[in-house]
């Protein structure tokens, strides 16, 4: 069963909301049951992480695509310390800030994780295991690792029978995957 924080006073905002991307509402995120101090409330610790592995995905498909563009753009400085915030995901995934993101299960992993700690503070976002980590990663519709397999296979072997349908097939998970 997953972890839930609501309730749980003595914890900042984030993970009081089940939501350690502190995500404002907006869109009708699966898994969302209302708002709190101006973010969305998650039923469980796993659907907030879901949310938050989703936004971050969905930003580097727009172009966010390294952790200088990807947090100026989640953490905008008319709200946040930027470059703090920058440095910090930065330190904490072992990614230069202006190195194209190579999206994986593993870096989507870290990413997720290092937001959590800037967000509620390390001893915080320790409460949050990996297992929870990847658990809200593999709810994400249309998972990113099928996206990035399937593109792999598509790229190798562009011209095997079937590879326009692959591309078509990626086509239509990317759209598909948009959704909240």
């Amino acid at each position: 069963m997953a972890t839930s924080f609501i309730g749980r006073d003595d914890l900042p905002i984030g993970l009081r909301n089940n939501n350690p991307g502190n995500i404002r509402p907006g869109d009708a995120w699966q898994g969302m049951t209302g708002e709190n101090g101006g973010f969305v409330v998650f039923q469980d610790i796993t659907w907030g992480i879901r949310a938050l592995a989703t936004d971050i995905t969905n930003k580097v498909r727009e172009g966010y695509n390294t952790i200088t563009s990807l947090i100026s753009r989640y953490a905008p400085p008319s709200e946040n310390n930027t470059g703090a915030y920058i440095a910090a995901v930065a330190a904490d995934t072992g990614i230069p800030a202006d190195q194209v993101l190579d999206l994986n299960q593993e870096s989507l992993h870290d990413l997720v994780r290092a937001i959590m700690n800037h967000e509620n503070g390390d001893q915080f976002s320790a409460l949050v295991s990996d297992q929870d980590i990847d658990t809200g990663i593999s709810m994400m519709s249309y998972s990113l690792l099928q996206l990035v397999n399937a593109a792999g296979i598509a790229v190798q072997n562009p011209s095997t029978p079937g590879g326009i349908y692959v591309w078509l097939g990626i086509a239509a998970l990317y759209f598909l995957s948009r959704t909240r």
